[in-house]
């Protein structure tokens, strides 16, 4: 069953499908040139016999006028390892080639390293040393943002870069980028876009994030995150996934569940410092996670998103 993140990133490419020609130039120095039009295609990239195969994107250029298709590009979201893959890829590759009769790439999404490394490797097709050749965009293949009129300019390079450096120190100043800048984005998109970002950066950069926007806890406002949201928690009660939240429960009493709150309070103190490249020392560290005050928790971690200097953080108002 595809995941939260499988279906998100689909969705934001079938939607914004120049997205991926962007990654291709960007990311790998692909230019795909000349006066086309970009559309989504739900191609099924099955031949002659069953069982039907369906990519997660076929983005079909077109020249105007002619309808003719000049290059076509299968996108596929890979989140993990699965070798399953590296049989289907070389047939999405050959069938939609023979269909369209023109250049066909095969490009791989992936926001993990070590997953872009295994889906980069060479298939073999013969053993004669014929071979497909995956373009992989990776974590380290896409652009980060942390601008904000860069990020007007490209909200949706903005959000793919937050993603795939979500667990990186420049995920902070990514995410505070790209929501800023939504103000100049439709408001359904942005709407869209925030609950991304703040669904799936980590908890203290979330944290951090919402100080700014609102100081109550944020709520999922797009239709689309809800929804599948809500599929994902049907699944997980099918698969008995709760032991998950049963253990977390657990140590949460254990530890007393407010001191939790505390600790995960002060870390995203720290965290924000540590994404803006502010440096501290261990006194401060040690003053920070120490701290059983809720509210001075709180006011430091508007005062980590402004401070100039780490040492500013404790000084007196």
């Amino acid at each position: 069953m595809p995941s939260l993140e499988h279906e998100m990133l689909v969705e934001l490419l079938r939607e914004h499908p120049e997205l991926v020609l962007a990654l291709l130039h960007a990311a790998v120095g692909i230019t795909i040139d000349g006066d086309v039009e970009v559309a989504a295609s739900p191609e099924n990239l099955t031949a002659i016999q069953p069982p039907e195969r369906r990519a997660d994107l076929v983005l079909i250029v077109r020249a105007p006028g002619s309808g003719i298709a000049t290059h076509a590009v299968v996108v596929e979201v890979q989140l993990r390892r699965d070798p399953r893959k590296r049989l289907t890829w070389p047939e999405y590759q050959a069938v939609l080639r023979a269909r369209l009769g023109c250049p066909v790439q095969m490009v791989v999404v992936t926001l993990d390293e070590d997953t872009a490394r295994w889906c980069a490797e060479p298939i073999e097709i013969d053993g004669l040393g014929s071979r497909i050749y995956p373009v992989v965009i990776g974590p380290s293949r896409v652009p980060v943002i942390t601008e904000v009129e860069r990020a007007r300019r490209h909200p949706e390079v903005a959000l793919l870069g937050v993603l795939a450096h979500r667990h990186d120190a420049v995920a902070f100043a990514a995410a505070r980028a790209l929501l800023f800048a939504l103000d100049d984005v439709d408001e359904a998109r942005a709407r869209w876009y925030a609950d991304i970002v703040l669904g799936f950066v980590e908890e203290a950069v979330r944290r951090a994030l919402e100080a700014e926007m609102n100081p109550e806890k944020y709520e999922f406002r797009s239709e689309f995150m809800r929804r599948i949201l809500a599929e994902g928690e049907e699944r997980g009660e099918a698969r008995g996934e709760a032991r998950g939240e049963a253990r977390g429960e657990a140590r949460g009493e254990a530890r007393g569940e407010a001191r939790g709150e505390l600790t995960a309070l002060a870390h995203a103190v720290l965290k924000v410092l540590e994404a803006r490249g502010l440096g501290y020392d261990d006194q401060l560290r040690v003053t920070v996670l120490a701290c059983t005050d809720r509210v001075q928790l709180e006011d430091w971690l508007v005062r980590a998103v402004h401070v100039r200097d780490a040492d500013e953080l404790l000084a007196p108002t």
